[in-house]
């Protein structure tokens, strides 16, 4: 952020807490977290992804300390424009104890989207998981990742606690009115983080920290408002046939 802007997002942070607001939604472009990326397009060399806040580090380090040192808590971050979903605690790792298992130490919790059509991991449902896995085993805050299935989340706000629901489209290579229940996130007020366990323990897809991958395939259709079991995609995106 240039300083105009940086100087406004601290001190409206710092008023939203003294006249006692819930919460503070905060929406940006890209992903805030801290993300070890070594084990999809980075490297050991350079493990994080520039394109994101991980190359603004500097201005990451002074919305954190603007958090910790007025004791501003009940944030929730939201982000996208990374073609996967990601749901991670928010903590200054470098600065602040942590513990991954109970999320103390926090100070809110992020929720980033996946892209409506652009590619995600790529590949089958599995291999996707699989580097879910790798990122989940990388990074200490992200306590749930999903790359295959694209689609959205959705927030319901209310002064007791904060839900996130998402959904992912089992294919937009056809225009259809399906989604599938991929996961769900609570974060009550005063907890600054997510609530334990994770998504009740369970999420359709991706890979979670704690917690069991268990995909059931069960799609909603949101045109007749029925529900059915469905294994009949094994395609998420338009073939295109080459051109030379």
């Amino acid at each position: 952020m240039g300083s105009q802007q940086e100087n406004w997002f601290y001190k409206t942070l710092i008023s939203s807490k003294k006249r006692g607001a819930a919460w503070r939604i905060i929406g940006n472009q890209i992903v805030f977290s801290r993300i070890n990326i070594t084990s999809w397009f980075g490297t050991f060399e350079n493990p994080y992804n520039e394109d994101q806040w991980d190359g603004y580090a500097k201005n990451r380090a002074r919305t954190f300390q603007t958090l910790y040192d007025h004791g501003i808590g009940n944030n929730i971050m939201l982000a996208g424009d990374s073609h996967a979903n990601w749901v991670s605690d928010l903590v200054w790792l470098e600065e602040h104890p942590y513990d991954s298992a109970t999320g103390e130490g926090a100070v809110g919790v992020e929720f980033a989207g996946t892209a409506v059509t652009s590619s995600g991991f790529g590949g089958t449902i599995q291999s996707a998981n699989n580097q879910s896995s790798s990122l989940v085993r990388d990074n200490s805050e992200l306590q749930w990742n999903e790359g295959y299935y694209r689609g959205y989340y959705e927030l319901q706000i209310g002064y007791d606690a904060v839900h996130a629901s998402y959904y992912g489209m089992p294919t937009v290579a056809t225009r259809n009115p399906l989604e599938i229940s991929l996961a769900n996130f609570t974060v009550v007020n005063g907890g600054n983080k997510l609530q334990r366990p994770v998504a009740g323990g369970k999420v359709e897809s991706g890979f979670i920290k704690t917690g069991q991958v268990q995909m059931t395939n069960l799609t909603y259709n949101t045109q007749n408002q029925s529900w059915a079991v469905r294994n009949d995609f094994n395609q998420m995106f338009i073939s295109y046939p080459r051109t030379t």
